[in-house]
């Protein structure tokens, strides 16, 4: 289990609803309620290259960079699990990642943004 070693200050998770419109003759438009969409979360932040006392994690940024990059390359689906302070579970989140950018910032650390968006695993029968 990986966590991310410096939290953003706000993480916003979307939730779409796949609801369609249509054109009728008597009523215009209509709106259809749909099924829910795939969530998705977007994160931007650094990883540090020194060990900060407040980051969450002590691993140093290049492992983060690697980290990403081999789950991506593997195709599979990772879990993102996001806690409060008192460690109530929040979201617990099967998902793929769709975006990772990164880069070194001035001061050396990397800083990154990273998209990923639900998995939902689907059993063939």
């Amino acid at each position: 289990m990986r966590r991310i070693p410096i939290l953003p200050p706000e993480l916003n998770i979307e939730h779409p609803w796949n609801n369609e419109e249509f054109e009728t003759i008597n009523l215009g438009t209509i709106n259809l309620i749909g099924l829910p969409g795939l969530r998705t979360l977007s994160i931007e932040s650094f990883f540090p290259v020194r060990p900060y006392p407040f980051a969450k994690d002590k691993r140093m940024a290049w492992s983060y960079v690697q980290f990403f990059r081999k789950w991506r390359e593997k195709r599979v689906p990772l879990r993102v699990i996001i806690t409060d302070n008192d460690e109530r579970e929040l979201l617990n989140m099967p998902c793929t990642i769709d975006n990772f950018v990164h880069g070194p910032d001035r001061s050396g650390d990397i800083r990154y943004s990273l998209e990923v968006k639900e998995f939902k695993f689907v059993r063939v029968t």
